[in-house]
């Protein structure tokens, strides 16, 4: 490599830059686009890593992961909720 340090640094396409970086659960599961209602329709094979941070959704501490751990979110997430 002539001496050259290569840095990886994590690139976002535009989806990932639209999306919360981190979201929780109970988020996740109301807005993933791999969730219809209560039933998982996602692959069946999955891996996610979280840890505990702020939700991007929601906005409280708790257990997150990446928006694209649950198939990205639905158009509308960011809006408040209207019941």
């Amino acid at each position: 490599m002539n001496g050259r340090i290569l840095l990886s640094m994590k690139t976002h396409n535009l989806v990932d830059r639209l999306q919360p970086d981190w979201v929780c659960t109970d988020c996740g599961r109301q807005w993933g686009l791999w969730w219809d209602g209560r039933e998982y329709v996602g692959p069946a094979t999955h891996c996610a890593t979280f840890h505990i941070g702020k939700c991007g959704v929601c906005g409280e501490k708790k257990s997150v992961t990446e928006a694209r751990d649950y198939g990205y979110l639905k158009e509308g997430w960011h809006e408040p909720l209207v019941e």
